[in-house]
């Protein structure tokens, strides 16, 4: 068993609001042909197709985002701004997450690779078909990924402090109920070194090589920031 990125695994999609993850099981067997990506083959911001840039602005989807990507996976994305799914759309924070999870799952099952979002509602995509190494790196996760940062753009950060009271309160909770669990986790930061670094803790870092059983239990348990 693998655990791989989704722009990251198991990690957050962008910052503090969405906290997806990608859970990655292998198994035997054969798939596409992997993409090795290298620094110079990452496309800039300036050489992003025009229309990506427009959803990008308007959205306010960070550069760094879109240029972790070779160019050609680019050629072949068209999202026109009535396609984008925000998280008013969805209804709020954890049905962006699950409506993000569900998209990316079916686009790898759409390009050979079956996923589905484990535990549903979870907002984790779980893949367990072959070779997962070889899936990590294949263009049709890139394609997946690149596109969903267009459907699914992070909501903007909260504007005021009682909104990021709030916010680090559920971090804290996540927390103490990992630790409740038997899980060590970091001692937090203080709420004013939470808001300057843009939310940018997560206690479920502390959990992340943990088999993927008790990672979908803990998910049940205690909902991830």
């Amino acid at each position: 068993m693998v655990t791989a990125p989704a722009n990251s695994p198991r990690t957050r999609h962008g910052g503090w609001v969405l906290g997806l993850a990608l859970i990655v099981a292998s198994c035997t067997g054969s798939s596409a042909e992997p993409t090795i990506t290298t620094r110079d083959s990452l496309v800039g911001y300036s050489e992003l197709p025009t229309h990506v840039r427009i959803i990008a602005e308007r959205y306010g989807i960070p550069e760094e985002r879109l240029t972790g990507f070779p160019e050609e996976i680019w050629d072949d994305i068209r999202v026109s701004p009535s396609e984008v799914q925000t998280e008013e759309d969805s209804g709020g924070y954890f049905e962006h997450r699950s409506a993000w999870a569900r998209w990316v799952a079916e686009c790898y099952t759409r390009f050979g690779y079956p996923a589905s979002e484990d535990p549903p509602g979870s907002g984790v995509v779980s893949y367990r078909g072959p070779n997962a190494p070889d899936f990590v790196t294949s263009t049709a996760k890139q394609r997946c990924d690149a596109e969903s940062l267009l459907r699914f753009p992070d909501p903007p950060p909260p504007e005021t402090r009682d909104d990021w009271e709030t916010i680090y309160r559920r971090v804290l909770d996540t927390a103490a109920c990992l630790e409740a669990e038997g899980h060590d986790v970091p001692d937090p930061p203080t709420l004013d070194a939470f808001i300057d670094s843009g939310g940018d803790w997560d206690p479920y870092l502390a959990v992340d090589d943990v088999p993927n059983d008790e990672w979908n239990r803990l998910l049940g348990v205690c909902p991830q920031p």
